[in-house]
Formats: C-alpha cells, sequence, structure tokens
C-alpha cells in the first residue's frame, strides 16, 4: 500500500497536517479517522535521527503511513508538497506522484491585505513548469480568535478571485458570498479600475488593454530609487494578475511599466530571480528593458534540507512536545513565526522591538516550557559554522525574558542554550551547545540538560556527553 509523504520547509503542526489529509480524503475519494491525540514524532534509531518524521493516531483508508520531511526550494516555494507513493519522494523524479501543493498562512485579511492574498501569489505561478497537473490550494489557518465576519477588502476580494480563476482551491476562507472566479479578461480589467486608488505619490497597480498588448503598471524597485526587484506584495501581485491574463486567453504581450527595475540589475541576476523566472514562464515583459532571451531556472523545485539550522531546533521542538513540554514561542529559520503563547494559554504577537520602543527584542528559535520541572529552555538555532555567533545572541535574550517569560509564567527556572546542526562531530561542540544533530542523525545531548530533556529522549538511544 502507497504512504503519505508531506514534504515542507515548515516546522510541522497536527492541526495544520489534519486540516491537509481532510483536503486529500474530499479530493482525491479516500477517509480519515482520528483515533486519539495527534503526535508528529521524528523517527530515531539507536541515538540517529533518520530526518523522518511519522504521524500517529492519525489513518486514512487507502494509505498505510503519513510521513513528513523538511525541504527546501530551489526558490520560490509553497508551504507543502503531498506525495502519495510507497517510498519516499526523489528530488527531481519525474516519476513521483506528487498529488497537492498547499500554501498555508495564518495572516488574515484584517492583519495584511497585501500578505494574505498578493505575497504568496508568485509561489502558485512559479510551480508550473515543474508540475503541471498538480491540485493547488490556498490555506487560511487563523490561530487567534475568530473574528466576527464582515465584508472582505476589495484587495482581497480581488487577489482571492484571481486565484480561484488559476484553479487554487481556497480552504479556512468562505469563498460562497464574496468571491468568484473571473469570467473574461474584462471583467478582470473592470474590477481592478473599480478599486480604490493607493495615496498620491505610490505607483497603482493599474491593467490597460491595446491591441497588441496589456499594460500592467506597479513599482517593483524597493526602495524606490533601487532599480532591484524587491517588493514583495508587487511581486506577487503582478505575478497573479499576468498569470490571470494568460488563463483568460490573452496570447500577445504583457508589459510591466512604471517598475523602477534598471537593466543593469536585470543582467546581473536574471539567473537567480524569482520574478524574472516568472516573467520567463508568462512571456512577461519589463517596459523599456532588453529581457534575457533565456532564464535558466533551477533544475529542481525542491531539494531534502542539509544545510539549515532549523533541522536540530524542529526536532527538539517536536521530540519534547509529547513529553510534559510544550512551545512557548517559535521562529524556526524560514518558517512562520509563531504566536508568543502565556501560562493561560493567550497568544500575543511579540514586537519587533523590545519595552524601550528603540532596541530590538531579541528572540529565540524555540522556546520550550516543561510545566512538572517549572522549567523554561530559550534555544537558538545554528549551524556548526556559526555556533560562535549562537553563543554571542543568546546573551541578548534579557528584553523577552523580563518582559514577556517572568510576566506570563512567573519564577520558573531558566536556560539558555544553542542548538547545533551540521558537521560529525563525536562530542559536544561548546559548554553552551544543549543539543547537537550531525549530518548523518548522530544526536548528541549535554551531560548537563535538564531532566526534562533527558525524559523526552528517554529509550532513544542518544548520546550524553
Amino acid at each position: 500500500m502507497d504512504n503519505l509523504w508531506l514534504l515542507t520547509e515548515e516546522r510541522p503542526k497536527p492541526s495544520v497536517v489534519l486540516q491537509i489529509i481532510n483536503m486529500y480524503c474530499t479530493d482525491f475519494a479516500d477517509s480519515v479517522s482520528v483515533l486519539g491525540e495527534i503526535k508528529i514524532k521524528p523517527i530515531i534509531e539507536n541515538g540517529f535521527f533518520k530526518f523522518i518524521y511519522v504521524v500517529e493516531n492519525l489513518s486514512v483508508g487507502k494509505a498505510h503511513n503519513i510521513f513528513i520531511k523538511t525541504v527546501s526550494g530551489n526558490s520560490s516555494f509553497l508551504d507543502f508538497l503531498l506525495f502519495k507513493q510507497p517510498n519516499a519522494p526523489t528530488e527531481g523524479s519525474s516519476a513521483d506522484n506528487l498529488i497537492m501543493a498547499i500554501e498555508e498562512t495564518k495572516t488574515s485579511d484584517d492583519e495584511s491585505r497585501n500578505t494574505g492574498v498578493y505575497q504568496r501569489g508568485s509561489k502558485f505561478v512559479y510551480i508550473t513548469p515543474y508540475y503541471r497537473n498538480v491540485r493547488l490550494y490556498m490555506l487560511y489557518n487563523e490561530e487567534l480568535e475568530a473574528r466576527e465576519e464582515k465584508k472582505p477588502s476589495d484587495t482581497s476580494v480581488f487577489g482571492t478571485n484571481i486565484l480561484l480563476t488559476l484553479g487554487v482551491t481556497v480552504v479556512g476562507k468562505d469563498t460562497s458570498r464574496w468571491f468568484r472566479p473571473f469570467g473574461n479578461l474584462d471583467e478582470l480589467i473592470q474590477f481592478k479600475a473599480a478599486m480604490r486608488m493607493p495615496p498620491a505619490g505610490n505607483v497603482p497597480i493599474t491593467i490597460k488593454k491595446y491591441d497588441n498588448r496589456i499594460e500592467v503598471s506597479g513599482r517593483l524597485a524597493k526602495p524606490a530609487t533601487a532599480g532591484n526587484i524587491g517588493h514583495d506584495p508587487n511581486i506577487g501581485a503582478l505575478s497573479m494578475i499576468s498569470a490571470c491574463i494568460r488563463k483568460l486567453g490573452w496570447t500577445k504581450d504583457i508589459v510591466i511599466t512604471m517598475h523602477g527595475v534598471t537593466q543593469q540589475y536585470v543582467n546581473r541576476t536574471h539567473g537567480k530571480n524569482k520574478f524574472l523566472y516568472i516573467c520567463n514562464i508568462l512571456g512577461m515583459k519589463l517596459d523599456g528593458l532588453n529581457m534575457p532571451p533565456q532564464v535558466a531556472m533551477p533544475e529542481f523545485y525542491w531539494h531534502y534540507e542539509q544545510r539549515s539550522e532549523k533541522m536540530a531546533d524542529i526536532l527538539l521542538h517536536l521530540q519534547t512536545m509529547y513529553h510534559g513540554m510544550y512551545c512557548v514561542y517559535e521562529n524556526h529559520a524560514g518558517c512562520e513565526r509563531g504566536y508568543f503563547r502565556s501560562k493561560r494559554g493567550q497568544l500575543i504577537t511579540l514586537p519587533k522591538k523590545d519595552s524601550s520602543g528603540i532596541n530590538n527584542l531579541y528572540l529565540p528559535d524555540v522556546v520550550l516550557y516543561d510545566e512538572p520541572t517549572d522549567y523554561v529552555i530559550l534555544v537558538e538555532g545554528k549551524m556548526l559554522s556559526t555556533l560562535q555567533l549562537g553563543i554571542e545572541e543568546i546573551e541578548n535574550y534579557d528584553s523577552i525574558e523580563q518582559e514577556y517569560i517572568y510576566p506570563a509564567y512567573g519564577n520558573v527556572h531558566i536556560m539558555r542554550c544553542v542548538s547545533i546542526f551540521g558537521g560529525n562531530c563525536l562530542h559536544i561542540p561548546h559548554e553552551k551547545v544543549l543539543f547537537y544533530l550531525a549530518n548523518n542523525g548522530r544526536i548528541i545531548i549535554n551531560s548537563n540538560a535538564p531532566q526534562c530533556i533527558r525524559r523526552a529522549f528517554a529509550g532513544t538511544g542518544v548520546i550524553y556527553d
């Protein structure tokens, strides 16, 4: 029987995995049973992590197991890829059976109109040359308390209508009342023209149709005088709009105007810029610039992650979740930033500055709390090559401790430490390193580790040093 393989750059969450499996069962005529608390557990054998997580207490009728592996995109990458096959997917293999590609966000229309709709839109365009027949999904996963439903912004309606036109299934947001795919090109253009214009001085996004071209205006440079391609919301918006124009049957030129990009920037970066990749996919041009005749896109869409510090701190996070500990805060490298969780369960968005309003609020990659021993562990994740930087960074945690941890958790015991991934050390590389994961999966834990960490790894065969 086949297995389900979920590949992701994110720290996998049981609630999100359940949503994805429910989506799979709905669209692929399968059934799901929840047998208890859903657990995502690393496979550790004789002290070695196999770089695979297995989902427990979630059973699918037409699949044997649900496995999760950590990957990274070689450029723009959707958050989750779901394969159905016996063995793990192979990098670049055309024989693999990718059935779903999912982008997940907890950003609502209230929090950020551009981020919630536009900023992620280019990902749905970029995947198409690599996987042409995969089903695409936008999953809204709101963690905060439900808000009263109200009419969404025009930006939200416009962006969501484009996603629906492109064949993206929207989950977690009711699309029956406010949203529908565009029926034709004129409808798209008329809707955009009726939207409120931005403040004076900003470049508006407009769509103008001529006999031989469609012009879409929008600034790509950030800041405006940089000459680069760095305005992420507009990268997403212009990618989505252009893809929708093609979807609705336009075969002539699409020209991006008022973009602010220089010829020098295009010449220098055309082989490693996601928007120029998308220009290549859709046949778009930048007004006034000579586009490169051929943009060499990355050979593969994704690769298994072997170069990120998050490999160690996500492993530590997930292994401790089911042994009396829980996550207070997470900011794993390359993953969506989490909320700060108080002891009462309140979720708080941490600011960028401390209470002074001047100094940065330095944040660990993960903060773990063990209720039985009243112990809080602040973990800074680093690669072996950046160990010294991690040791220096944990000295900056005074503000998060004084302003958030002690007020929310009382007079707890606090440990500041570093987790390390990479290399092939046979011993803990520094006394401040709590947790070490070697390239071959060997796990070494500091012999001074608190009892809660020892409890979490009991019976796994890990080395203490």
